[in-house]
């Protein structure tokens, strides 16, 4: 019997690598290393930055904040949808946690409902979309609007405040009891492994293992290529097409909540202004890693690399004193154009050979 079915088109190892969406940032994160690297060896600043404890914390943290929603992010483009609902979502999660917890709902129930809140905001999120065939842009932009208007007016309705502050709620009683710090070891991760990273790091590292498997291992992961791929044929197959979508926008929601959660766990307060501009820099990592914008392409790992790169360039910048930091967002720009345009002749290439 023959090792190989030749019904199946044999693919050369060349050809499988060059395939691969993640390979542009694989290229994207030597390049901005290595630059980065450099230019720190010029300015004096490379111990700060590559070696320092604080330097390094300070990018593979807003690596991992990122790269949890450019994990939501690069699935919702390769089933052919955007979120940009998703930093606005950072902060309802985080008033609503907060408003619990001030209201006296214990910290445990309080994730629980929160999260069941998110869910719920994603279900309503992706049922409007697969619904009415509206574009997504459009329906997450109005949810964007929405979640943020809606965070400032529970926390000036019910507390007449528009920061909240619950240090006090997360402090062990008087006189003894539950102490809350062992819901943050539990649940945050605080001070894990005796490393100094704050608890988003550990998630984006169990995310990104679970997130990968569940892509290229799973038939849910295959439905997620065929949605954004060719919807119609994929419907001829048997793929649920629109619970698939909805699944990915709840999920996507989910990942703002545990995002808003942390930030209130680790900080003590709730801000209506977190997560700010954070979904367009999670569909630019994603975008960085090599997801397609018309769907049916891309790689949770290529979004990994992507939000990588873009902390680096971020915090980075920091680090050069002859580079004035407002030309971070040129070269953002930059980075998500050249991304696009080496992943487009990458794919070009490959659908040619």
């Amino acid at each position: 019997m023959a090792s190989n079915d030749e019904r199946l088109r044999q693919v050369s190892l060349a050809r499988d690598i060059v395939s691969r969406p993640e390979l542009g940032s694989v290229f994207g994160l030597i390049i901005i290393v290595l630059t980065f690297m450099s230019l720190t060896s010029i300015s004096g600043t490379f111990s700060a930055m590559w070696t320092n404890p604080i330097g390094i914390q300070a990018w593979v943290e807003l690596a991992a904040f990122v790269g949890i929603l450019a994990i939501g992010a690069a699935l919702l483009m390769i089933v052919g949808e955007f979120d940009l609902s998703m930093g606005a979502n950072i902060a309802l999660a985080g008033h609503s946690f907060a408003l619990l917890l001030i209201f006296g709902v214990p910290v445990v129930p309080a994730i629980f409902i929160t999260f069941c809140e998110l869910a719920l905001l994603g279900l309503i999120i992706g049922t409007i979309v697969v619904r009415t065939g509206l574009p997504s842009f459009i329906v997450t932009l109005g949810f964007w609007f929405a979640s943020r208007g809606l965070a400032v007016f529970l926390s000036q309705t019910l507390v007449n405040q528009s920061r909240l502050s619950v240090t006090e709620q997360l402090k062990p009683p008087a006189g003894g009891g539950e102490d809350p710090s062992l819901i943050d070891n539990i649940f945050a991760f605080d001070r894990a492994f005796g490393l100094p990273f704050d608890a988003e790091v550990y998630y984006f590292a169990i995310l990104v293992v679970i997130m990968a498997l569940m892509l290229h291992k799973t038939r849910y992961g295959n439905w997620i290529y065929a949605a954004g791929g060719d919807p119609q044929a994929a419907r001829a197959v048997g793929v649920p097409v629109n619970r698939v979508k909805i699944s990915l926008f709840m999920l996507s929601a989910c990942l703002a909540c545990l995002l808003g959660i942390l930030t209130v766990m680790t900080s003590g307060a709730s801000d209506p202004k977190a997560g700010d501009f954070r979904e367009l820099h999670a569909i630019a990592a994603a975008v960085i890693g090599g997801c397609a914008l018309t769907g049916g392409y891309g790689s949770v790992v290529g979004a990994v690399l992507g939000a990588f790169i873009f902390a680096i360039a971020s915090r980075g910048i920091n680090f050069v004193p002859f580079i004035d930091n407002n030309l971070f967002r040129v070269m953002l720009g930059l980075l998500v154009l050249g991304a696009a345009l080496l992943n487009q002749f990458l794919r070009n290439r490959v659908l040619k050979t």
